[in-house]
């Protein structure tokens, strides 16, 4: 009975042993896919960011000059006006 379980125990072992040794080479492999999946995601998020940055600064200079094309069109209404010709209405 006890050399049963011994080889029962063994064999065990041995079937344990060699499914995490299989198991590991997978686990690396997927590690290291994952380490590169993360590494370009890093890379991605970063130049988001400075797309971001870009952006807003480009969305800040339209909003300035649309700011002054609309002072523009006041002025020149009120030109307009002081000349006696009528103004258009919106």
């Amino acid at each position: 009975m006890t050399k049963l379980r011994n080889r029962y125990l063994g064999s065990l072992v041995l079937a344990v042993g060699l499914l995490v040794a299989g198991c590991g080479q997978e686990m690396k492999k997927e590690n290291e896919q994952l380490k590169t999946q993360v590494a370009n995601l890093q890379k991605e998020n970063t130049d988001l960011k400075a797309e971001s940055v870009t952006l807003k600064g480009e969305n800040e200079a339209m909003k300035k000059e649309l700011d002054e094309m609309k002072a523009q069109v006041e002025q020149m209404q009120q030109q307009m006006k002081g000349k006696g010709r009528p103004v258009k209405k919106k």
